[in-house]
């Protein structure tokens, strides 16, 4: 596991959370997933081939997948996971979430 603790310093005002935390982010995760569901209705239209459009989605799909991981799993819910390959073989998942520190 890792050396530190995670989320450590992140000042959650639970009075403030009507509104976004951090704006950036939800606006990073909101254009992946609107590219590809946009890419998805007019790639029929301006593309003829079916693969084409195709690869076009699933890579803009691909980029939601690491965004919400990677980004916005962390900076906006506290959430991170990964896979561990032990010296054995075996295969373990590890999960860690945020600390809510309460005021």
């Amino acid at each position: 596991m890792s050396g530190y603790e995670f989320g450590v310093g992140d000042d959650m005002n639970v009075a403030n959370q009507g509104r976004f935390h951090q704006p950036g982010y939800v606006a990073l995760h909101l254009v992946f997933r609107t590219a590809g569901f946009l890419t998805y209705l007019i790639c029929s239209l301006i593309i003829s081939s079916f693969v084409t459009s195709f690869v076009i989605v699933v890579v803009f799909l691909s980029f939601d997948f690491w965004i919400v991981k990677n980004v916005t799993g962390r900076k906006l819910v506290g959430l991170r996971w990964w896979n561990y390959v032990n010296d054995d073989g075996e295969s373990k998942w590890i999960y860690e979430s945020r600390k809510v520190h309460t005021k």
